[in-house]
Formats: C-alpha cells, sequence, structure tokens
C-alpha cells in the first residue's frame, strides 16, 4: 500500500534521474579525455524524453484503433516508466575538426556543469523526501 504512493513514485523517479545524471557524468568524462583522439565521436546520455513519454502515457486514456491484422503497429503503445532506462547514444553525423572529432570542449564543460547541478538538486529532493518519510513512519 505505502509503495503505491506518489511519495514513493516520486523517491523511484529521483532515483531513476540521479542515475541517468550519473552515467551522463560517466560519458562526459569519457568525451572531455577524448578530445584529441582522432575519429572519436562522442556519446550522450538519452533518458528524459523517454520518461516524459511513459509518464504522459500513463494518466491518458488513449482510444484503441482497430487493426485489421495483429501484425499492424498499434497507433499507441503504453510505456511503464518503471522500464524506462537511460541509453547512451552516440553522435555519429557531426565533425568539427579535421581529423574527423565531433568533441567541442566548451560544450562538454557546460554539459558537465548542468549535470552537477541536476544530480545535486535531485539529492536534495531525495533528502527531503526521506524526511518526510521519517515523519510519516514515526
Amino acid at each position: 500500500m505505502f509503495l503505491e504512493t506518489s511519495l514513493m513514485k516520486t523517491q523511484d523517479l529521483l532515483n531513476r534521474a540521479m542515475t541517468a545524471e550519473s552515467m551522463r557524468w560517466s560519458v562526459i568524462n569519457n568525451n572531455i579525455a577524448n578530445a584529441d583522439t582522432p575519429n572519436f565521436k562522442r556519446s550522450e546520455v538519452v533518458f528524459e524524453s523517454e520518461l516524459q513519454r511513459a509518464l504522459k502515457n500513463e494518466n491518458h486514456y488513449q482510444i484503441e484503433a482497430k487493426r485489421t491484422n495483429p501484425m499492424h503497429i498499434p497507433f499507441n503503445k503504453p510505456k511503464n516508466y518503471q522500464m524506462v532506462t537511460p541509453k547512451v547514444r552516440l553522435e555519429f553525423d557531426s565533425s568539427y575538426r579535421n581529423d574527423k572529432n565531433n568533441i567541442d570542449i566548451d560544450k562538454e564543460m557546460v554539459d558537465a556543469a548542468k549535470t552537477t547541478l541536476r544530480y545535486n538538486a535531485f539529492a536534495s529532493m531525495m533528502g527531503r523526501n526521506f524526511k518526510k518519510i521519517s515523519i510519516l513512519l514515526r
């Protein structure tokens, strides 16, 4: 019963977001470390858009379109937010230098700062939720 509350869902979402930010931090560090490596292609973590899509579909009732064949692709395939995981995506389509490397060190440093700020904000929110849970359990 307690595990299905909005407070526990928030905790789960914060935990998933912190995991994504941690993975993002590792990927950014790898990109920065390989800034001078010829032919290196940068990676990035994709998570928020899939999570947003899953959460948006959670509360909306969709009209199921009639499919004449079960092999046809459905119009809307609901996705559980608990199945969404962060994924690393390689960016092949660009190169900034003659050696085919596509790392922009300034962009990576800005992304590292954003990642740190988001991770700290999520950790702060998680701490506040833990305080609420401890008050509830007293």
